[in-house]
């Protein structure tokens, strides 16, 4: 009676294999300069319809999401960061937060480089469409 339990609930798990998935890819410059480094995430809205969170990071200002792990057809808000090296304060009024407020407990945390309106508060989107192209290219700015 456990087999037949446990193989009515495996049939109830299914896999979004047949998703219609979209390869995503496209370039980041933080004013007018390739982001070297960083992360770049894309979340459904509730416009779209689309369920499925992914992301990429961003190497030499350039990301990619194959097919296998990309994005179904919708709306998406998109954030992208990108850390500095610990203990470095940015200007421009991204500083770094202390680790801790007790001495020993380390150096800052590395500060964020991109602006809060492209990450914690985006108000970034993307429309991924059916057959592409779903090339969205990022021209963020300090100002």
């Amino acid at each position: 009676m456990a087999f037949v339990g446990a193989a009515a609930l495996s049939a109830g798990c299914g896999s979004d294999d047949n998703l219609p998935r979209e390869p995503i890819s496209g370039t980041v410059e933080l004013d007018g300069q390739p982001v070297a480094k960083g992360q770049i995430q894309f979340f459904p809205t509730a416009e779209g319809g689309a369920t499925i969170a992914s992301g990429a990071p961003i190497q030499n200002g350039s990301y990619a999401i194959t097919r296998a792990d990309g994005l179904v057809p919708g709306t998406y808000k998109v954030s992208i960061s990108s850390e500095g090296k610990a203990g470095e304060p940015k200007g421009k009024g991204y500083q770094a937060e202390p680790a801790g407020d007790m001495p020993g407990l380390g150096p800052l945390n590395p500060p964020e480089l991109i602006p809060p309106k492209y990450n914690s508060q985006t108000e970034l989107t993307a429309e991924v469409k059916k057959g592409g192209p779903n090339t969205f290219p990022f021209k963020l700015t300090t100002k």
